[in-house]
């Protein structure tokens, strides 16, 4: 375990600011960790000292790509609540230079930094990446969960919540008062998309195909996808790109459906990008979302995006209303249909088997994109930084 650097932020000039760290469960292949990847490639020029402390409670494979500057320390958290907590605080009791400010992604890690924030003095700022009231629903530990993060949220200086619609729940279902939460989207380097982008696929790819990214987990709701997809026995090939507990089932369901030729699982890829760009557009079926940053980087790249109108974020990123009723598809940036409804989504798929339709989404997409930029997300991060670190 490497020992805790000395950072700071500068307020301008060259006045030093807080020492900041950052906090998360690891970083494993999800949105979540990419988004924070890249947030801390973007920080960098901001902070006076070159290296930056990134927590992780749990010893995962490393699968993200992160800057130089980063000193990271790696717990031994397994997944629990419990021993994250004390391996947290074990590592806070022995360091010799604590934050001044945690940011943490994620709600264990969120939940810990919390709980830590009084014992150290640190300000904790926590950022929800889900819906949590939708990311919770069904689950058996869901009530509990519910009780924990109504009892710990509102506590946290800051919430920074990814969409208004995360905004929304933990406002109305978790206590957390308005005026502690600020919306910050994902930031979203377009040339760094662009130049990954650009490079050769890793993998085979048939002429034509749709795709699918994400874990295999009933949350992505690859099932939908899968029977959409055999609704339109004309559509070219779907592509899915994720690992996950669901993948045996899925391969059945695409067996049992007639469609296991025209579905490839291609696993997880440390850059999809290549494959996005060439898709012909991008499915998303999701049952929730916080900020749903894969739609936004395939927009990035010019393609098309089918999504579910689910809690909170394919709405907001495609400036459109409900999807809740024919004719379908709703369009605007993209095509928005809703949650579990197979004829709406095979709608949307055969809607994008004509090329002009396609190609005129793509640019749809591309100019709508844009209002995602780093640099805002980055100077609203580096606002907080400071301003909840004034006495």
């Amino acid at each position: 375990m490497k020992g805790q650097a000395d950072l700071s932020v500068s307020k301008g000039g060259n006045a030093p600011g807080p020492r900041v760290s950052f906090l998360i469960n690891s970083m494993e292949g999800g949105g979540a960790e990419r988004a924070m990847a890249n947030l801390l490639g973007h920080l960098q020029p901001h902070f006076i000292n070159q290296t930056v402390e990134l927590i992780l409670l749990d010893d995962m494979p490393m699968q993200q790509e992160l800057p130089d500057y980063l000193n990271v320390v790696t717990l031994d958290g397994r997944g629990k609540m419990g021993r994250s907590l004390s391996q947290l605080r074990r590592h806070w009791g022995s360091a010799t230079h604590r934050p001044d400010v945690c940011v943490s992604y994620l709600a264990r890690a969120n939940v810990v930094n919390i709980w830590l924030a009084r014992r150290f003095g640190h300000r904790a700022v926590i950022s929800e990446r889900v819906h949590t009231s939708s990311h919770l629903a069904g689950s058996r530990a869901g009530p509990v969960l519910k009780w924990i993060t109504s009892q710990s949220y509102p506590r946290a200086d800051h919430v920074i919540a990814v969409s208004a619609g995360v905004s929304d729940d933990l406002s109305s279902n978790y206590a957390v008062p308005k005026g502690k939460i600020s919306v910050i989207g994902n930031p979203i380097d377009a040339v760094r998309l662009q130049t990954l982008a650009a490079e050769q696929p890793t993998i085979a790819l048939p002429e034509d195909y749709f795709l699918g990214v994400g874990r295999l987990v009933p949350n992505k709701n690859f099932a939908l996808t899968l029977a959409a997809l055999a609704a339109v026995p004309d559509a070219p090939k779907l592509v899915i790109l994720g690992h996950g507990p669901q993948e045996t089932a899925l391969r059945a369901q695409a067996e049992q459906l007639g469609i296991a030729e025209r579905v490839i699982f291609a696993g997880f890829l440390e850059n999809p990008y290549p494959i996005m760009a060439r898709a012909r557009a991008l499915v998303s079926a999701s049952r929730a979302e916080g900020f749903p940053n894969t739609l936004i980087e395939a927009m990035t790249l010019g393609c098309p995006v089918i999504a579910t109108d689910c809690p909170s974020g394919p709405a907001e990123v495609l400036e459109m209303a409900a999807a809740t009723a024919p004719p379908w598809p709703a369009t605007a940036h993209g095509i928005l249909v809703p949650m579990e409804h197979q004829q709406a989504m095979a709608a949307g798929i055969k809607t994008l088997c004509d090329k002009s339709t396609r190609d005129d989404y793509a640019t749809r997409a591309t100019q709508r994109a844009a209002h995602f930029g780093h640099k805002a997300v980055v100077a609203a991060y580096t606002d907080i930084f400071n301003a909840v670190h004034t006495p």
